[in-house]
Parts: structure tokens; C-alpha cells; sequence
């Protein structure tokens, strides 16, 4: 009698961004006083990591380790909570301001 291995093929790896952006998924995101936002901690600890728009770079900052030690080595580096943050708020944008009435087109 033959037996067959069976052949395990990876169908496509995924980046460490394309990781961490997964994840933000399961990222709970609220508005924080007096600015900012609170993401919980995925691991299910009661760890907040607060988030707020950095004024010299206009770009989301996060309090987490991962973005301390890799956000400021790393330009455009996104940690999960911030992915989370940018979601949460284009789904808020979405939801609530975005009037495709008043979208203009770039002038080519």
C-alpha cells in the first residue's frame, strides 16, 4: 500500500505591517480627554495605550513599546494600535462627515 505525504503549501506570507494591521482588528479604539485615543491592549490585559496626532510630523503617535522603540527609527513605521486608530477613524469618517457631494476632483 502506497501512502501519500501530504504537501503543506504556504499560499502567501504576509509582511509584518500586513501582520500588525490584521490584528488592529481586534483592537478596541475609543476618544480619550482631552485629546487622542485609548486602544486596548489586544492581549486582553487592562493595558490603554494612548494615541495622539503628533504636531511636527502630523502623523498618529502611540505610547505602546513596540511604536517607542520602532516608531522613531522606523519613518512611517504603524504599530497595531495605530492602524487600529486610522480604521476607527475612517470608518467615523465615513459614517458620519463624507458628502460625496462636496468631493472634488484633482485637476490633472
Amino acid at each position: 500500500m502506497n501512502a501519500k505525504k501530504k504537501l503543506t503549501v504556504k499560499v502567501s506570507s504576509f509582511t509584518p505591517a500586513e501582520e500588525r494591521a490584521a490584528r488592529s482588528e481586534r483592537i478596541e479604539v475609543n476618544e480619550a480627554e482631552p485629546y487622542g485615543w485609548m486602544a486596548r491592549s489586544e492581549s486582553g490585559a487592562e493595558q490603554d495605550y494612548h494615541l495622539y496626532c503628533e504636531p511636527r510630523t502630523r502623523r498618529l503617535a502611540c505610547t505602546c513599546a513596540d511604536f517607542v522603540f520602532r516608531g522613531n527609527a522606523e519613518p512611517g513605521y504603524e504599530c497595531k494600535h495605530v492602524s487600529a486608530v486610522l480604521k476607527y477613524l475612517g470608518r467615523r469618517y465615513l459614517a458620519e462627515d463624507y458628502d460625496p457631494q462636496h468631493q472634488h476632483p484633482h485637476a490633472a
